[in-house]
């Protein structure tokens, strides 16, 4: 009994201190309060908000940074210099499209291998820029050359030859005077009507070209044998250097002395009588006073082989009861080329 009185004796005297505790604590509070928030609204100073000035310099190391904290917002432009770039780390993807320009390109960094197949354009090439030894052998083919395009001073003398020439394309105009020499002339071309009035003068002709042969003597001369001799000085040494036709011409002053006597004559190349030579006499005057005169017959032989020959003229008398004379006598002779 006594003892539960000394309880309610100690909690009569504890609930008096509470009683007198708990206004002190609430009046503690609130200027605790009211100090805190005049600090705040009042004096900021006094409590500076937490940022970069309140962390010294250099006081951020690798260690204290999180993995994948520097995102790309936390750079500031411009803030990532090469030296921050590890080499060959950047690839294609990190490149933006066009962002190669040519001040980007060093000197000779584009090699063959980074340009590709049919990339240089015509629009590429500056004038002039494709030399001889940049043009493959054979790579200029027709289709590339313009019409015109191969001047007399690209040809080099002497390359055109017979086949690169069409078919008639050697026209007169482009045959140059005197360009035509004899070598030039295939043998039996100049025909009869190839040949034009009054074209073929002498200074057309060469030394050989129609060998021409002549002599002639004023002696007067004379025979009585009824065989075939001599004239005297009536005779040719001829050189053929192709195969001919020999045209021989003789004229002379002549006459025979008896009555109904005759003069004949034939031509020799060396033993072969030119024709006519039928076996008929070639008669050249008759008899008589009255038949002293000029006369002149032609004599011919084809297929005359090359080489040297004599040709001559001889006479007979046909009676030989009297004399036949000549006097003025000219031999001439053309080698036509057979």
């Amino acid at each position: 009994m006594q003892r539960n009185k000394r309880v309610d004796v100690l909690m009569s005297k504890n609930d008096f201190s509470l009683k007198r505790a708990l206004p002190l604590v609430a009046i503690a509070w609130i200027i605790s309060l009211i100090t805190t928030l005049a600090l705040v609204y009042f004096s900021p100073s006094i409590f500076p908000p937490l940022g970069t000035q309140n962390i010294a310099d250099a006081a951020i190391t690798a260690p204290k940074i999180d993995e994948g904290a520097i995102i790309t917002v936390k750079f500031a432009d411009g803030s990532v210099t090469s030296a921050k770039i590890l080499d060959g780390s950047l690839t294609a993807v990190d490149l933006m499209d066009g962002s190669i320009t040519s001040i980007k390109v060093a000197d000779g960094a584009v090699t063959e291998t980074k340009v590709a197949d049919g990339a240089v354009t015509s629009g590429k090439l500056a004038d002039d820029s494709v030399t001889s030894l940049k043009v493959a052998d054979g790579a200029i083919v027709t289709a590339k050359l313009a019409d015109g395009a191969v001047t007399s001073a690209k040809i080099a003398n002497g390359a055109v030859i017979a086949e690169d020439l069409a078919d008639g394309s050697i026209l007169t105009i482009k045959i140059a005077d005197g360009a035509i020499t004899t070598n030039k002339i295939a043998d039996g071309a100049v025909t009869t009507p190839k040949i034009a009035n009054a074209a073929v003068t002498d200074i057309k002709l060469g030394s050989d070209a129609i060998p021409y042969f002549a002599t002639y003597n004023v002696s007067l001369v004379s025979t009585q044998t009824t065989s075939f001799v001599d004239v005297p000085e009536t005779a040719l040494n001829i050189s053929l250097n192709r195969k001919s036709n020999l045209i021989i011409m003789f004229s002379a002053e002549a006459w025979v002395d008896g009555a109904g006597d005759e003069l004949y004559v034939r031509a020799l190349v060396n033993s072969t009588a030119a024709n006519p030579n039928s076996g008929s006499l070639t008669l050249f005057t008759t008899a008589g006073e009255s038949q002293h005169g000029s006369y002149a017959v032609n004599f011919y032989l084809e297929n005359v082989d090359a080489g040297a020959y004599t040709v001559k003229i001889q006479w007979s008398e046909r009676l030989g009861a009297s004399f036949a004379h000549m006097g003025d006598r000219t031999l001439h002779i053309i080698a036509l080329p057979a």
